[in-house]
């Protein structure tokens, strides 16, 4: 958090944590993370030779010429790029995310001590979500579960996502014996809408949408790749994980305090020891 003094040279104002902000600030960002990986993907798609040699040849000279690459090996090195930048934003995302809504239920869950002893229950809050930031993915879910009975349906997704960005970032791109499950595979999880359409003696006509999952599986040895898609479909599965997160958060306040994490006892916690942590 930021304690650095207000610029008007007042006290530094204390942040109030709620479920709400904190939803609408990674679903806001996770929306512009789509949107952007949308227009990159068209862009690298509908990219032509001559509009790439046109742009590269605007200032008469390059850097080194001679190692200038085509535009197919660059269009596949920027789908290159942008696969793995994808992979780690979303990571990052699903890691900061838990970190947040962590944050919120050590709040909660220190009220009581914060109403006899505000400096204590501060760093029992800050002891605590020090060592949560610092965990692996893995264990930040095992905390959340420890501390809160916090659990998501959608863990084994965000996992594989993680482990897709070691074996893109420590492996170029092969599976190997470390990144499968007990059963030899990696799995990444997909959610798509299904349309079903109904039978043609039907009274009522219009198709039914559901989301549904798909699934894609890899073993030691394969390449790691996605096809755009599949890419875009990586978002959609992060943002079920926040959604299943915030509920599971929300669940978390009205158990502990008898209000939703949205607001009242967890906003009102998270002002009193924002200021610590």
């Amino acid at each position: 958090m930021d304690n650095s003094p207000a610029s008007d040279g007042s006290q530094p104002q204390q942040q109030v944590i709620s479920l709400q902000n904190i939803s609408q600030n990674f679903l806001g960002a996770i929306q512009r993370q789509f949107d952007l990986l949308a227009f990159n993907l068209a862009a690298i798609q509908q990219a032509t030779a001559e509009q790439y040699e046109a742009f590269a040849r605007q200032t008469k000279l390059m850097p080194v010429a001679q190692i200038h690459q085509n535009f197919e090996q660059t269009q596949a090195y920027a789908r290159s790029l942008l696969f793995r930048q994808t992979v780690n934003d979303l990571a990052s995302m699903a890691s900061a995310c838990m970190d947040n809504c962590h944050l919120l239920g050590q709040l909660v869950k220190n009220q009581a001590l914060a109403k006899t002893s505000q400096e204590e229950a501060n760093n029992a809050v800050a002891e605590a979500h020090r060592a949560f930031v610092q965990s692996p993915l893995n264990e930040k879910f095992e905390l959340l579960e420890r501390d809160f009975g916090i659990m998501c349906g959608t863990e084994d997704a965000i996992i594989a996502i993680a482990i897709g960005l070691r074996v893109l970032a420590l492996r170029n791109g092969t599976i190997t014996e470390e990144d499968v499950n007990e059963d030899g595979e990696l799995v990444f999880e997909f959610k798509t809408v299904q349309v079903i359409n109904p039978p043609s003696n039907a009274t009522e006509q219009k198709p039914e949408v559901r989301i549904a999952d798909t699934r894609r599986t890899f073993r030691v040895g394969d390449r790691l790749e996605l096809a755009n898609s599949e890419l875009l479909g990586l978002s959609i599965t992060v943002t079920a994980f926040f959604h299943d997160l915030f509920r599971a958060v929300d669940e978390y306040g009205v158990r502990t305090v008898g209000v939703a994490g949205d607001g009242g006892a967890a906003g009102a916690a998270g002002a009193g020891a924002a200021g610590q942590v």
